[in-house]
C-alpha cells in the first residue's frame, strides 16, 4: 500500500511539471492573463478620457473667444441703435409738443391787440367780478407762471385788497422806458415815490394778443 502511494505521488509531480511547462509556453506566445489584459484595457480608456477632456476644453475656450470677438461689437451696436432710436423719439415728442403749443398760441384770442387793451380788458373783468375771465388774460405758457399769477390774485382777494388793486390798475401808466416793439412792457403806479403796483405784459411771437406775464402788488 505504501509503495502504491509513492507511485501516485510521483505521477502527481510529473503532472504538475507539465502544467508549469504549458503555462510558460502560453506566456511566451503572448497569451496574457486576465489581470494583464484588464490592466491594459483600463489604461487605454483613461488615456482616451483625458484626451477627450482636453479637446473639449480647447474647443470651449475658442468658442468663448469667438463669442467675444463677434458678440461684444454686436451688443455695442445694438445699444447704440437703441440710444439713437430713443433720441429720435425724444426729438419727435419735443417737436410735437412745440407744434401743439404754437397752435394753442395762435388760437388764443383772450387778450388785446396792444398791451394797453389787455390791461383794460383785465381791469374790466375784475370790476365785473368775472375772475375766470380775468385769469384768461394771463400767459398760458409756461404753466407754472400762469398758476403763480392765479395764486397771486387769489391771495389779493383773500387779504381784502381787491378794491385797492382795482384802484391801482386804473392809475397804472406805461413806463417811459417800455417799448411795445420789444414785445415786453411794464405798467406801474407810483405813490410818494414808491411803486404800488407793477404789471408786465408780453406778446409771444406765435400769438396775436398781449398777455399778462407778471403782477406785482
Amino acid at each position: 500500500m505504501t509503495k502504491k502511494t509513492m507511485e501516485e505521488q510521483q505521477k502527481e509531480g510529473i503532472i504538475a511539471q507539465y502544467l508549469e511547462k504549458d503555462a510558460e509556453l502560453l506566456g511566451e506566445n503572448g497569451i496574457a492573463g486576465t489581470e494583464q489584459r484588464d490592466k491594459g484595457t483600463n489604461g487605454n480608456s483613461e488615456q482616451g478620457s483625458i484626451k477627450n477632456h482636453y479637446w473639449k476644453f480647447i474647443g470651449g475656450f475658442f468658442a468663448l473667444l469667438l463669442v467675444g470677438f463677434i458678440g461684444i461689437p454686436a451688443i455695442g451696436m445694438y445699444i447704440q441703435k437703441q440710444e439713437d432710436m430713443e433720441f429720435v423719439e425724444g426729438m419727435e415728442r419735443n417737436q410735437q409738443a412745440m407744434s401743439e403749443l404754437q397752435e394753442r398760441l395762435k388760437n388764443d384770442k383772450d387778450g388785446g391787440a396792444t398791451p394797453e387793451e389787455t390791461l383794460q380788458l383785465f381791469t374790466a373783468a375784475l370790476k365785473k367780478g368775472d375772475i375766470e375771465q380775468a385769469e384768461k388774460y394771463f400767459v398760458i405758457e409756461p404753466q407754472k407762471r400762469q398758476d403763480m399769477l392765479i395764486a397771486n390774485l387769489d391771495r389779493i382777494r383773500a387779504e381784502g385788497k381787491f378794491e385797492t388793486l382795482l384802484d391801482y390798475l386804473g392809475k397804472a401808466k406805461l413806463e417811459k422806458d417800455s417799448n411795445s416793439s420789444d414785445n415786453n412792457v411794464w405798467f406801474s403806479y407810483l405813490e410818494n415815490g414808491r411803486a404800488q403796483i407793477g404789471v408786465e405784459i408780453t406778446k409771444d411771437k406765435y400769438s396775436s394778443v398781449w398777455k399778462i406775464e407778471n403782477l406785482a402788488f
